[in-house]
């Protein structure tokens, strides 16, 4: 009884164990593409020092993903991010008031367009248009609740855009 027991629990083991045959944590990637150099990001918004925000999203959301390595460097890199931030917009989602004149909730959003090339042919491999948002309570002064909702919407846009530049593969 004991033998056709372990039997058993070794051929329900092995039948587990198939199933995950070709599993791989991280992702793939296309053969040769291992980094990535990220150029700065662009800003062609109107309002001024968001990129670096999002610029460290976007470092923080490529080290997290883990399919390419970030380097400093383009010149040693199999790949190069280019980001551009093409709008910044702020609007009034919620009033204290029933004429609409004061705003107690607002909605930032940070648009952008990024492209993935190769570092060594020049070919696009992937092209994303994307945006990321937060919404926010108005609470001392407007200045100093959009520099706190900044963060979020930059957070929130870096991990689509990385999404659409490398989950093709």
């Amino acid at each position: 009884m004991t033998r056709s027991t372990h039997l058993f629990s070794g051929f329900a083991t092995l039948l587990l164990l198939t199933g995950c045959m070709g599993y791989q944590l991280g992702g793939s990637r296309p053969e040769g593409l291992e980094t990535v150099y990220m150029s700065p990001v662009v800003n062609q918004t109107t309002e001024s020092a968001i990129e670096l925000q999002v610029t460290h999203a976007l470092r923080q959301r490529i080290q997290f993903d883990g399919r390419l390595k970030l380097e400093n460097s383009a010149e040693i890199s199999d790949s190069i991010m280019e980001v551009t931030l093409t709008d910044y917009s702020l609007r009034a989602i919620s009033f204290r008031d029933d004429l609409k004149t004061t705003a107690e909730q607002y909605r930032l959003r940070v648009t952008g367009v990024a492209t993935l090339v190769d570092a060594k042919t020049g070919e696009i491999l992937s092209e994303s248009k994307t945006y990321g948002e937060a919404r926010f309570l108005f609470e001392s002064d407007l200045t100093t609740s959009k520099r706190d909702a900044l963060p979020t919407a930059a957070q929130e846009l870096a991990k689509f855009m990385v999404d659409d530049l490398i989950e093709r593969w």
